[in-house]
């Protein structure tokens, strides 16, 4: 009965330690909810309606957006680190699922990460129609 028992707590113990929020592995400094602060369209502001939030775990990008009537719109792709860790992208696979209509955000966006802390994130992109946009985000 003893080892029965020491078995199960074992078990559990085993269990409770491989559990995890980051499904395969750590990602670093991406991992959580990120709130796009401000995006600029070639130095200039871009004026936007409501919230962006960018969310990574694992290969898994989500994007939301929360109006100023508290309603919530997302839309679900995928995002890959190059190895130096200075290129990002994020891509939106399935051409039937709609995904949220963000300024520069396109099907897929390749990324240039120009600052990156475990608080606040940079990164740009040239659009298909040749503008830069930049994305200041902090991390919520």
């Amino acid at each position: 009965m003893k080892a029965l028992s020491l078995y199960i707590i074992t078990l559990l113990l085993l269990l409770s330690l491989g559990s995890c929020t980051r499904n395969h592995g750590d990602i670093g400094i991406w991992f959580g909810t990120w709130h796009v602060e401000r995006i600029t369209a070639s130095d200039t502001t871009v004026d936007v309606e409501g919230d962006y939030f960018f969310q990574f775990q694992s290969k898994v990008f989500r994007v939301s957006l929360v109006s100023d009537h508290h309603q919530v719109v997302e839309s679900y792709g995928t995002w890959e680190e190059s190895e130096g860790g200075n290129k990002m992208t994020i891509s939106f696979p399935d051409p039937n699922v709609y995904y949220i209509d963000m300024p520069g955000l396109e099907e897929i966006n390749h990324f240039t990460v120009t600052k990156a802390t475990s608080s606040d994130i940079t990164f740009t992109k040239t659009n298909s129609t040749g503008d830069l946009y930049t994305y200041h985000l902090k991390k919520q």
